[in-house]
């Protein structure tokens, strides 16, 4: 890169980190739900909200990320996520008031989150795509350690009410670097998305999410229950596994051939919600969190990739919108789905059902990678 192209892609790591500090101390929102006094089916919904909004908000940002600056676009995303954090406060029970918070994140979502991979592949050359796609992927995971762990430390030194402020000051912070985002656009021409080849991908794309939001929103409700009050312990292994992936296991991905490299990382993968009955010791809990984030940090960002790379090239903004259209619908899933199971039959039997849903992901290999 260049030394002006290294700033443009550093100010989009940077802004992007803090609007994902936000965001990710709200992943302890359940905390939050649970101190209300209310259970998994009432977690699922709140957080089921969210997934809605962002998925009916998706498809009109990625079509307006192809008409005006995107940088304006992240900007009002940063603005509806950290506006709204602060309002957690005046929440006393489940109705209206805490629905529509979600609702308003999830358009801010769907705004921020839904043009920075398109960003990446405007700032950066075309072959190095992947590779800096990864790079902030890692930054994004990154934030699901700092902001949980910090998270848990103010709700636990201060309360929610400086648990919500801090987390809105993040996303302050996000919005003012937005200003200082390049102006991209693409020189490409435009071609419609084929549905019908992109199926595979958003499936798959749609199976990933139901896996990670099984674990991000229900499992540090489930450590609870085994005795691990401190769910840090997960998202911190589990940011550390995927920097590995990015920092020091790409080339020897690269050397043993993509299908391999993806078939591994859905065992790792799956090791942790299939093995949740043994997490009431916290060594187990590391490792397979450490595992959970190798194979998350590697599918991740490939089918983030290959969305931009081989569904429509030409129109970048609304491809990667349409990606984070089928994980947010796998979140979705998971977050009602999981709930009303975990009421039903209890946390573990629904975590090993996310993992044998997970395995769909082995059978759709020859599909997604080629080589």
């Amino acid at each position: 890169m260049g030394r002006g192209l290294s700033v443009s892609y550093l100010v989009l790591l940077i802004a992007n980190f803090f609007f994902f500090l936000n965001f990710s101390q709200l992943m302890l929102l359940p905390k939050f739900i649970v101190h209300l006094g209310l259970g998994p089916s009432d977690i699922g919904l709140v957080m089921g909200v969210f997934s809605i909004s962002v998925l009916i908000a998706l498809p009109f940002a990625g079509m307006v990320s192809e008409r005006i600056d995107k940088k304006k676009v992240f900007i009002f995303g940063t603005l509806l996520m950290s506006g709204a954090t602060p309002l957690y406060m005046y929440v006393q029970t489940l109705g209206f008031p805490i629905l529509l918070l979600r609702v308003i994140q999830g358009v801010g979502f769907s705004c921020a989150f839904g043009v920075t991979a398109a960003m990446v592949f405007e700032i950066v050359q075309a072959s190095s795509g992947r590779y800096f796609l990864g790079v902030l992927t890692v930054f994004n995971i990154s934030t699901h350690a700092i902001g949980p762990a910090f998270g848990e430390y103010m709700i636990r030194t201060a309360g929610f009410d400086m648990f919500f402020l801090s987390a809105a000051f993040f996303g302050l912070v996000a919005c003012i670097s937005g200003f200082f985002l390049p102006s991209v656009s693409s020189n490409e021409a435009k071609a419609p998305i084929n549905l019908r080849r992109a199926v595979p991908y958003m499936t798959a794309t749609a199976v990933l999410g139901i896996v990670f939001g099984s674990a991000v929103i229900f499992l540090p409700p489930y450590l609870m229950t085994a005795g691990i009050t401190d769910s840090s312990f997960f998202f911190v292994a589990f940011v550390c596994g995927s920097l590995m992936v990015w920092a020091f296991l790409y080339k020897v991905l690269q050397r043993i051939g993509e299908r391999i490299s993806w078939i591994v990382s859905v065992v790792f993968l799956l090791m942790l919600p299939s093995g949740v009955s043994g997490l009431g010791s916290v060594p187990l809990l590391v490792l397979l969190s450490v595992l959970f984030g190798l194979g998350y940090g590697y599918l991740y960002p490939t089918l983030n990739a290959l969305f931009i790379n081989d569904i429509c090239p030409g129109m970048k903004g609304l491809a990667n919108s349409l990606f984070v259209w089928s994980f947010n619908l796998g979140m979705l899933l998971a977050s009602f789905g999981f709930g009303r199971m975990s009421a039903a039959l209890g946390y573990q039997q629904s975590f090993l059902v996310a993992a044998l849903t997970g395995l769909i992901l082995i059978l759709f290999t020859k599909r997604l990678i080629r080589t």
